[in-house]
């Protein structure tokens, strides 16, 4: 009895229910981030706030935005679009700094983001 309760006490490591479909995600959050390296310098006007950029750049992949979100949360409320909005402008956000070559500690030139592998 006292090894059944043993047994039970074991920590586990998490399983996912559908193994395929976190590959997916993986996918479509490669696809946004390529969308949002393609589209940062395109709407960089060098200001000093990064913001406004880089809500433009997550609006110009809000539909690669958009599938992630679909394919993690199926029947998303406000909440979680609202959430997924604020990390693709967070994402956006590093990208420009990262152009920029910001936090760079190497000689100053502007970084180069290399897209992600799928």
């Amino acid at each position: 009895m006292l090894a059944l309760l043993m047994g039970a006490c074991t920590i586990s490591p998490p399983v996912f229910e559908k193994p395929p479909l976190v590959a997916k995600i993986d996918r479509q959050r490669i696809e946004r981030d390529n969308c949002m390296l393609a589209k940062a310098p395109q709407f960089d006007d060098h200001s000093a706030d990064v913001r406004p950029i880089a809500r433009r750049v997550a609006a110009a992949c809000w539909d690669e935005t958009e599938k992630l979100m679909t394919m993690t949360v199926p029947y998303a409320d406000d909440r979680a679009r609202l959430g997924f909005q604020q990390e693709a402008e967070r994402r956006a956000a590093d990208i420009v700094l990262t152009f920029r070559g910001v936090g760079n500690p190497a000689d100053g030139r502007p970084g180069t983001p290399t897209p992600l592998s799928k």
